[in-house]
């Protein structure tokens, strides 16, 4: 099986779970309890970058696509669309998917945990969650770490166009600015912790 995450190179093959998610808590696990997050598609832990980066052209050149393979024989628990609770794309994190998630990563057996992503509709593609202890280093392997993530012809136009439905004198909503005001100043948004560690899958 492959799994993937968007990392800084220097922590992408750290496997502990004490990352940023730790320190302040994650979609699947509370502060203080170590997690690791995965993506089962490349293109879901892309896609993930959209939670702290306005553009994909904005990716630090630090930052790796991490190729993972996990021994096939290891076990994985699975959560449907149908299973979650009314709020589990709410953001900032809820409550209910912290206490779900930790208490499967206390009290789980299974190492790994497939939930629907919240950047995907539909349930139509997963994240997976660790738990770094169950895991183990010698069940999961980094195969590659891709430096070229996006296309250059992604977002290639950073003027974006004003929907139809939106008239160019509008002002822009509260919280947030223009695209090419944001494009100077933008900082990945809690996707790092102290220690430099990345959190990018939720």
């Amino acid at each position: 099986m492959r799994l993937f995450r968007i990392s800084t190179l220097e922590h992408l093959d750290d496997l502990t779970g004490l990352g940023a998610s730790y320190q302040g808590g994650g979609r699947w696990n509370e502060p203080g309890v170590p997690a690791l997050y995965f993506a089962q598609a490349a293109s879901v832990a892309m896609l993930e970058m959209a939670n702290y980066l306005p553009s994909p052209r904005l990716v630090p050149r630090n930052y790796r696509l991490g190729v993972f393979e996990v021994d096939d024989d290891i076990p994985i628990d699975h959560w449907t669309l149908h299973e979650m609770p009314d709020d589990w794309r709410d953001f900032p994190y809820p409550k209910s998917t912290q206490k779900l998630g930790t208490d499967w990563l206390i009290h789980g057996q299974a190492p790994l945990l497939a939930v629907p992503s919240t950047v995907v509709p539909g349930g139509l593609e997963n994240t997976v969650l660790a738990s770094p202890s169950r895991l183990g280093t010698e069940t999961i392997h980094l195969r590659s770490a891709e430096a070229d993530i996006f296309n250059p012809r992604a977002f290639s136009n950073t003027e974006p166009r004003i929907p139809l439905e939106v008239h160019a004198e509008h002002s822009v909503p509260s919280g947030r600015i223009p695209f090419h005001q944001a494009a100077s100043s933008v900082s990945v948004r809690g996707t790092t912790s102290p220690k430099g560690r990345a959190h990018a899958q939720e």
